[in-house]
């Protein structure tokens, strides 16, 4: 047989069906895009971060076919619901090369719960990436863990565990406002290479015992200053450093700056005795309760040392409590991941002590009961609530008012407009004038009404607590502002730090940022829903979180904002005080500040010394003459606050409760807290800005504080450069003067 001859059209037409194949296949084929994409998002640390704080966030981008430099954006809502924008560094780009994974850091400042999170990077002028993420469960694509309460005790974790989950499993109550998390970091990298993104964290705790995880932080040490930084100003660092101290403490170790003393030597322990005293608990039975250690001997010690294992003239300290600036300094001479301590059953309430907590549950347990369930749960809250009653000329319409203008309304509408039109003009017809006429006039005698009431200009109620360290010279500025606008306006606004008299210009360090109310009341972080807002642009940060821009504010209506400054300064005091032998102050303190220094109190241990006002130049020497009275009476006192209260305790004090809308007597039981016994006589939570609280400065005994107010107004709000201000604003302004104690002149 012969093969059969296909026809020349049917060759051409299979020819032609090829050709259209293989087309549609390489149109089909996936071709690399020439944009990167926002692969994934890892925010706080291990997914912890507290709401209303900064917290670190880790963007991760993967590069498409061509390469990109841009910036990275991250959009979240503040605790109003208005979307705010940080956005990197311009001069620190972040670079994006063809399918290859980069990562970039931002800090971010989230205010719900349940908040969307936009991240964009940009370049060229536009948009190159964007994905949106929700918090919700981690394992949702694209889902983020969602913050907790502001009223949380973070305590972050660095190298092996010490047992602090069996500490926070008997020390915790089923609150979830009081709730304690702990939080293990890896890796240096995890760390905050800014201070501000410890911000949520209420203590920090470094395990030593595996040296190699530190080593990389002598490569950079960006890490550790700004550690140091964070406690300087106000944070909390536990240092457990027993048998590697030699690589880590000595002059050239990684954690030198972080010890209240000088590493001098290893020295063995041989005894439990020290640690019994200290903790309260029994030494084990095994290797016949002795211990066979290497520790660390420091000298030059700064500090109250809390464990003794040597003599007084020739002390081995095993806890130290000491400060670094305004913050606490722990540290332990101790392996609490090794053994003997790590299976040691003492090791808990040994943890408890060094860590300051109480350890009666039964009296944490009836504090959360007394917290008000409709309330803030912070005292933050209550300054809020405070400050919102003192706008001049700022009055709340009463509802039983709106009420009256709603009946008066319907009557004129309906049965009003009736009989006038249809009964005394005989015009129904008029209706359709009268009525438009009507609702006119209501509206503008509603809006009349209101701004009377309301005021038509701003209103900022200020409060400013302004500390400073004699012996290193650093200045550190809070300041809380709550504002009413009458108009819907945007601001662009920047703080210009004072100290005393003048503004301060040089080695000053400055963060601005909205201020959220913890809890689930009505504006709460915690909310039930969230807040909606009528902004959909929002407002972004500066990338050096000095300012923020276009801040929008509705109609009558308030925003509290808050800065953080600090800076090196002058000493404006000159002090001469020394300890007597019944542990009470005497010698003199010089006001040099160039102003006056308004109730004046004098601060040491247990004991507060009333001085009075100090005109500038003047010297008050401590005699007898000057009585001191108890911490928590001179806090709480009848004369203590704005107004003196006339209803006071059998101690003078005056309840929290006939005095919670004092400002000043707020901020005293803010700024220390701990050493009046804040959360039992408060029944209130002071967590949100703990770092205010200064009760750890009062347990050293070579300090004193004095606190001081004056009443010229503290630190400037800018909008646009030009003062941000009105006539009728008010202003609380605080001074705390950290001052060194001597011991007693011989005689």
């Amino acid at each position: 047989m012969t093969p059969l001859k296909s026809p020349w059209y049917l060759c051409l037409i299979a020819s032609l069906l090829s050709s259209a194949t293989f087309e549609a296949t390489l149109e089909a084929a996936p071709s690399p895009s020439d944009e990167p994409t926002i692969a994934e998002l890892r925010v706080g640390f291990n997914g912890a971060y507290k709401l209303g704080c900064w917290t670190p966030v880790e963007i991760e981008l993967t590069g498409g076919a061509k390469q990109f430099t841009g910036r990275l954006a991250i959009t979240v809502p503040d605790s109003d619901g208005v979307p705010t924008t940080v956005v990197s560094a311009e001069d620190r780009p972040v670079g994006v090369q063809p399918g290859q994974t980069t990562s970039a850091r931002l800090l971010v400042r989230v205010g719900q719960s349940n908040a969307t999170w936009l991240v964009r990077f940009l370049a060229e002028g536009q948009v190159l990436a964007e994905r949106k993420f929700y918090s919700g469960p981690e394992q949702d694509t694209g889902a983020v863990p969602g913050g907790v309460p502001a009223t949380n005790r973070l305590l972050l974790e660095f190298g092996p565990t010490v047992g602090l989950g069996e500490l926070v499993r008997a020390q915790d109550s089923n609150n979830e406002q009081t709730a304690t998390k702990i939080i293990h970091v890896e890796q240096t990298a995890e760390l905050p290479t800014d201070w501000i993104g410890f911000e949520g964290i209420d203590t920090v705790l470094l395990a030593t015992s595996e040296p190699e995880r530190y080593r990389p932080l002598l490569q950079n040490s960006t890490r550790v200053e700004s550690l140091r930084r964070w406690v300087e100003l106000g944070g909390r660092l536990v240092v457990f450093c027993g048998s590697e101290a030699e690589e880590l403490l000595a002059d050239d170790g990684v954690l030198a700056e972080l010890i209240p003393g000088k590493f001098a030597e290893m020295v063995p322990l041989r005894q439990w005795q020290a640690l019994e005293t200290y903790s309260g608990a029994e030494r084990p039975k095994t290797n016949g309760g002795r211990l066979d250690l290497r520790i660390p001997k420091l000298e030059n010690v700064q500090g109250h040392i809390m464990a003794n294992a040597g003599s007084p003239e020739n002390a081995l300290p095993l806890v130290v409590r000491s400060r670094l600036g305004l913050g606490e300094l722990v540290f332990v001479a101790l392996d609490f991941d090794r053994p003997p301590f790590r299976d040691w059953e003492g090791r808990t309430s040994f943890l408890r002590k060094i860590l300051n907590w109480s350890s009666s549950e039964g009296e944490l347990r009836q504090a959360d009961k007394t917290l008000a369930s409709v309330d803030s749960d912070d005292m933050i809250g209550k300054l809020r609530v405070a400050l919102d009653n003192q706008f001049a000329g700022v009055e709340v319409v009463p509802f039983a008012v709106v009420a009256l203008f709603v009946v008066v309304y319907i009557l004129l509408i309906g049965p009003g407009d009736y009989l006038f039109v249809s009964r005394l003009l005989k015009r129904p017809e008029l209706t359709w004038v009268t009525f438009p006429l009507i609702v006119i006039g209501v509206s503008a005698a509603a809006y009349w009404y209101a701004n009377w009431k309301k005021g038509d200009q701003l209103r900022i109620n200020q409060v400013e607590v302004v500390d400073f360290d004699l012996e290193s010279g650093l200045a550190r500025g809070t300041v809380w502002s709550h504002f009413f606008t009458p108009r819907v306006d945007d601001y662009d606004l920047t703080l210009q730090p004072r100290y005393l008299a003048s503004p301060i210009a040089n080695h000053l360090q400055s963060q601005v940022s909205w201020l959220g109310l913890p809890g689930y009341a009505l504006g709460g972080m915690q909310g039930s829903a969230a807040q909606t807002t009528a902004f959909s642009q929002g407002y972004s940060f500066t990338p050096n979180l000095a300012g923020m821009k276009s801040v929008p504010v509705q109609v009558w209506s308030t925003k509290t904002i808050s800065a953080r400054w600090s800076a090196q300064v002058d000493s404006p005091i000159a002090p001469s005080l020394y300890r007597t032998g019944d542990e009470l102050l005497g010698g003199e303190l010089s006001n040099l500040s160039g102003m006056g220094l308004d109730d004046c109190l004098l601060l040491h241990g247990n004991w507060a010394y009333y001085l009075g006002p100090m005109a500038d130049g003047v010297s008050v020497k401590l005699d007898h003459t000057i009585q001191p009275r108890t911490v928590k009476t001179s806090l709480t006192s009848a004369t203590a606050g704005d107004t003196t209260e006339t209803d006071t305790a059998d101690d003078g004090t005056v309840s929290f409760r006939s005095a919670e809308s004092d400002v000043t007597r707020l901020v005293k039981v803010m700024m220390f807290f701990d050493a009046i016994d804040g959360r039992r006589y408060t029944g209130k939570l002071h967590r949100y800005q703990s770092f205010l609280d200064m009760s750890h400065l009062l347990r050293q005994k070579e300090l004193a504080i004095l606190l001081a107010r004056i009443r010229q107004p503290g630190s400037q709000w800018l909008n646009s450069d030009q003062p941000f201000q009105s006539d009728d604003d008010k202003h609380w302004t605080f001074y705390r003067f950290v001052v060194p104690v001597g011991t007693a002149p011989s005689p």
